[in-house]
């Protein structure tokens, strides 16, 4: 095929002209792909025809509508310089950076200086692999906005994907993120048994100017999910490096995202929340949490059963796992914690839920309940606790589980000898009482300790004193006790 002199890639009109049997074939190959895209798990995606017709009506879908003169010239020579395929500027991204000036118009991009510390917009790795569309072999593909975007549009079994995407939703993210060309496979993750499910619908994100509770609702209309671009921009975020997120701050990797804050009321009460867009990266605290309340909260409409987030972890609640503040025992000793944690530390969402395997950050998807790094079971049957569970992650295993230790070991526990015969080692350790029968997890609106009683084996009633207190469980009768050291 020759081309034009003007337009190198382009062939003369009357050599373009499509031969008369192609709409049979265009036809055909539509049909096809369609066929293959609804057997899939994803809809394939696949480069439309791009002649004329089919290209007007494609942009006509999709959000460069009628702006073909914003990247062609219809004539080469009323510019300086010839580019290929009549673009007014070089193949780069800087062509897009021509229209895409406004921080954050879009939702999510926000300036090019932003992108370059991107690892999408910095390394030579970041390059599409193929095989749908067809992997990037240009010298300079590397970084490039058309890894991920057709200027002109894609379409699949469903239609014309949105955002000018290769593939839709978490395809085009997994296409990469799967251990080539990223070196971190969130993709085996994200299908485990217990995962963020966004792989499990299609259609309900909206884009990154999602704002309402109702975006993340499951009533009156369902819209629940969590595609990736829910907790990572591909225009901001970045790796953390060296430089890990300290006290309650989100990880870089989460940066350019929206999340929900709170300002918490008295014990037990419902917070009120402030919705602050990801173009905010100012506000403080930005914070891991907040991220999370998005969906575990009752900002929105959760599904039926599943807890209120920001109501347990208050820090005015008697009790909680210091997410959002440093926890109420300040005093406990470190040696009843693991290497690495105290009494004032603050724990994180991703402290206890992410992968199983330990090497991908994130709560993409466990082989635990919960999507638990370790095990852990929401049950008060009496069984046997290893030190491989979730709770031991931070909480000795010697002092609170192992009735073996010195007293010593087990003293670090308030309730524990020697001050008592019998505490948290003999319960656990000899009478297989796990940790769910006695206390809750993430926060308590009512009850010290994170304690919960109506367990069986369990508590019935406890009452706290100054040195200890008075607790009647199912298995034997009340009994006082008088704490290791004060609170």
């Amino acid at each position: 095929m020759n081309e034009s002199p003007r337009h190198p890639g382009l062939a003369p009109a009357a050599i373009r002209t499509t031969d008369k049997r192609m709409p049979l074939f265009w036809a055909g190959l539509f049909l096809l792909v369609a066929l293959l895209g609804l057997v899939a798990a994803r809809p394939l995606s696949f480069r439309p025809p791009r002649n004329p017709a089919a290209l007007e009506a494609l942009l006509a879908a999709g959000p460069h509508a009628g702006e073909c003169d914003r990247c062609h010239t219809a004539h080469g020579g009323d510019q300086i310089t010839v580019y290929p395929n009549a673009l007014v500027g070089p193949d780069d991204n800087t062509l897009c950076q021509g229209c895409h000036l406004t921080p954050w118009s879009g939702g999510s991009y926000a300036t090019n200086n932003l992108y370059l510390g991107t690892s999408h917009g910095s390394k030579t790795s970041m390059i599409w692999p193929g095989p749908t569309p067809p992997a990037r072999i240009e010298p300079d593909a590397a970084t490039k906005c058309v890894n991920c975007h057709d200027p002109h549009g894609w379409t699949d079994a469903l239609g014309a994907i949105p955002s000018l995407l290769l593939q839709r939703e978490e395809a085009t993210c997994l296409a990469c993120h799967d251990g080539s060309p990223a070196t971190i496979n969130v993709n085996t993750d994200i299908r485990k048994t217990y995962r963020h499910p966004a792989t499990d619908y299609n259609g309900r994100h909206t884009g990154p100017k999602e704002s309402l509770p109702s975006d993340f609702a499951t009533t009156p209309v369902s819209r629940r999910h969590s595609e990736c671009v829910d907790c990572h921009n591909p225009h901001v975020s970045r790796g953390d490096g060296s430089f890990a997120p300290t006290g309650v701050a989100a990880s870089k990797n989460n940066l350019g995202v929206s999340r929900v804050s709170v300002v918490n009321g008295v014990a037990g009460s419902r917070p009120l929340y402030l919705f602050i867009p990801g173009s905010d990266t100012l506000t403080t605290p930005n914070a891991e949490y907040q991220l999370c309340f998005k969906c575990h909260s009752t900002w929105t409409t959760q599904p039926t059963g599943q807890t209120d987030f920001a109501t347990v972890l208050n820090p005015a609640n008697p009790s909680f796992h210091p997410v959002e503040a440093a926890g109420r025992n300040a005093n406990i000793r470190a040696g009843a914690f693991v290497t690495g944690w105290t009494a004032t530390s603050i724990t994180r969402c991703g402290s206890c839920h992410g992968s199983d395997f330990g090497t991908v950050d994130g709560p993409h998807g466990s082989t635990y309940q919960y999507i638990l790094k370790k095990p852990y079971t929401a049950s008060p049957a009496r069984r046997t606790m290893t030190s491989t569970e979730i709770c031991f992650s931070c909480h000795d295993w010697n002092v609170y589980a192992n009735n073996a230790s010195t007293t010593t070991v087990k003293a670090y526990s308030r309730f524990n000898p020697g001050a008592i015969s019998q505490g948290h080692a003999y319960h656990v350790g000899t009478r297989q009482v796990s940790c769910y029968s006695c206390h809750v997890t993430h926060g308590s609106t009512s009850r010290a300790f994170l304690l919960v009683t109506g367990r069986n084996p369990g508590i019935n009633t406890f009452t706290q004193t100054t040195n200890g207190g008075t607790c009647a469980p199912t298995c034997h009768g009340s009994e006082s006790y008088t704490v290791n050291y004060a609170r």
